[in-house]
């Protein structure tokens, strides 16, 4: 008598098609959004499980156990007449069962157009493509400028960015009308500087602006800091990366960002972002080259995910330029005045823990005080192919998406 068949049984995990690139400073994984599930948190914890979060190493997944490693891109069709692509940026934490979705991420941004060139979602130029990015997390615009070779894009170029090694393609990218991106407002508090009392007693001058991103800014003097210090120095002063969140916290209820301060390192960890100014100084960066004075306008360290950014956000420097154009900000206070462009627009150069970064704002009219705020990136396309996913956390997901295919067009092989 022969065996009983066995029956199949349902498979464990299904493959998802994602791309892995680096966008600036940041790496990140990148999804299209027809191969996820529509409800958010569900796809929070298809991203938690893709990362291998929480866990401060991330070793059972994507995750590179630091905040600038374990950023998630969707990637859509878009919504509006003046876009090309949709793109929601989610920040997964490294420790927390988190997935911030309140903010974008600019170094992320950078690589949005590379990906929708590869993808074929905007079709190749010769030499340049322009790819209009509509940000959904903060309903902004971003013109990203693509440099494209035999229908993809370039791997290859001579720009070389504070914070990654070698040199890449240059990527131009413009944020157009950057003010209000959370909060609807350039100064959500209604005015370029605000006095915060934390718990302690003790009084700090801080800037709540919103350009990209929100940012509350400090200045470095009143946390007994010189503001050239190193992300490791940073995070050593524990006294002062507890200020800085507190002051973080608060700004996050005043801008109605949570309900009660206490809330906002569990629910809201990535926004608003925090950091301290300084005027410029001659110091040594991580790479071991010297920042001379005459070299940048204004110093800047930022935190991110409660931890010292390694190089400088590349939101954090649209707000930090669009922070030194206001008049009475703590931004405005220590940065050196440039002179304009033959253009008009003026050069913000921010010395940051790898070296200088240029934001190059545009001046707007009427009440409109910033236009835009370009600034130059890297990006490289890593690797394509598919990531193992449980199928329970799929069940939410577009049936047509069920089986794998590439995320991006395949490149010809020449036989």
């Amino acid at each position: 008598m022969s065996p009983m068949p066995i029956p199949d049984e349902m498979p464990e995990t299904d493959a998802v098609p994602c791309s892995i690139l680096r966008g600036g400073t940041s790496r990140g994984v990148f999804f299209r959004i027809k191969d996820l599930p529509s409800d958010r948190d569900e796809i929070a914890q298809i991203l938690l499980n893709v990362m291998g979060s929480p866990d401060a190493r991330q070793i059972n997944g994507l995750g590179g156990a630091t905040s600038q490693t374990s950023k998630v891109a969707i990637i859509g069709p878009p919504t509006r007449p003046d876009a090309d692509v949709d793109y929601t940026f989610a920040q997964v934490s490294v420790t927390q069962p988190v997935v911030d979705w309140g903010g974008n991420c600019g170094n992320i941004s950078s690589a949005v157009g590379p990906y929708a060139v590869n993808a074929g979602m905007v079709p190749a130029q010769a030499r340049e493509t322009v790819v209009r990015v509509h940000n959904t997390n903060t309903q902004k615009i971003i013109t990203v400028k693509v440099p494209t070779v035999a229908g993809r894009t370039a791997t290859f170029g001579e720009c070389a960015i504070p914070g990654v090694p070698g040199t890449g393609p240059r990527i131009e990218m413009d944020f157009v009308d950057p003010s209000g991106s959370v909060t609807g407002a350039l100064l959500p508090t209604g005015q370029p500087r605000d006095s915060i009392t934390i718990a302690d007693g003790r009084t700090f001058q801080v800037s709540v602006v919103d350009a990209a991103n929100p940012v509350a800014f400090l200045l470095a003097s009143e946390l007994q800091l010189t503001g050239v210090e190193s992300p490791q120095e940073i995070e050593a002063r524990t006294e002062v990366t507890d200020v800085l969140e507190e002051v973080r916290c608060i700004v996050a209820e005043r801008l109605g960002i949570v309900d009660r301060a206490s809330e906002a390192t569990g629910t809201s960890p990535g926004l608003p972002k925090v950091g301290f100014v300084a005027a410029p100084a001659r110091h040594t960066v991580s790479t071991g080259a010297v920042v001379e004075v005459e070299d940048a306008d204004v110093v800047g360290r930022l935190m991110s995910m409660q931890t010292a950014h390694r190089t400088y956000m590349l939101t954090g420097a649209v707000c930090t330029a669009a922070a030194a154009m206001i008049e009475g900000s703590v931004v405005h206070e220590v940065t050196r005045p440039a002179e304009p462009y033959a253009d008009g627009r003026r050069g913000v150069r921010i010395a940051n823990p790898y070296g200088v970064m240029n934001a190059i704002v545009t001046g707007g009219t009427g009440d409109l005080l910033v236009a835009s705020v370009a600034v130059e990136r890297t990006a490289r396309a890593i690797m394509d192919g598919a990531v193992h996913v449980p199928v329970r956390l799929l069940a939410g997901r577009p049936a047509e998406a069920a089986v794998a295919e590439p995320a991006v067009a395949p490149v010809p092989i020449a036989r």
